[in-house]
């Protein structure tokens, strides 16, 4: 769903004459949703000056009336379950493999990118943050070491292992 702007903007560029290119850089969008908007307004047979005289929310709703989102009611997983499966002694089950398991029951459901979001989200909330910092001696000082392989010194800024500081002549 575009905004008021986008759908003003899109319909004014091209009654200007600019290229499909040109009207998807300007406000990062593809072909197909610059198609949707300018058939959406020949269809609608008002004229640029009828929709700039609405409300951005009467605009938006004409565009994309809330019938037609995508909206469905996609079954939430049951992540303790999967949390306890892979996290179980001696278990080879990986985050994967619990996504196609939950595929083959709920095939219309999360697809992996977002199913792997929620899970991650599910483990932040319910286990707490997983950037966890050891505590490590080296030098005679303690510094902080985490699984990012950055190291924070107490009073000092983070650093990054791997990277070198380039030296200044004075």
């Amino acid at each position: 769903m575009q905004d008021y702007n986008t759908i003003i903007g899109v319909i004014q560029m091209r009654r200007n004459e600019c290229t499909f290119d040109v009207i998807q850089a300007r406000y990062h969008i593809g072909s197909g949703t610059t198609q949707r908007i300018l058939d959406r307004f020949e269809a609608s047979g008002l004229t640029l000056e009828e929709l700039r005289a609405m409300s951005p929310h009467e605009v938006e709703e004409r565009f994309y009336p809330p019938e037609n989102l995508r909206r469905k009611k996609i079954p939430l997983p049951d992540f303790q379950y999967f949390y306890d499966r892979i996290h179980a002694k001696g278990s080879k089950v990986n985050l994967a493999f619990c996504w196609l398991e939950y595929k083959q029951a709920h095939p219309d459901g999360y697809e992996q990118s977002r199913f792997y979001e929620l899970y991650s989200e599910f483990v932040d909330r319910t286990f707490g943050k997983r950037d966890a910092k050891m505590p490590v001696e080296r030098w005679g000082k303690t510094i902080e070491w985490n699984h990012h392989g950055r190291t924070t010194v107490p009073g000092e800024e983070e650093k990054h292992s791997g990277t070198h500081e380039s030296k200044r002549d004075n």
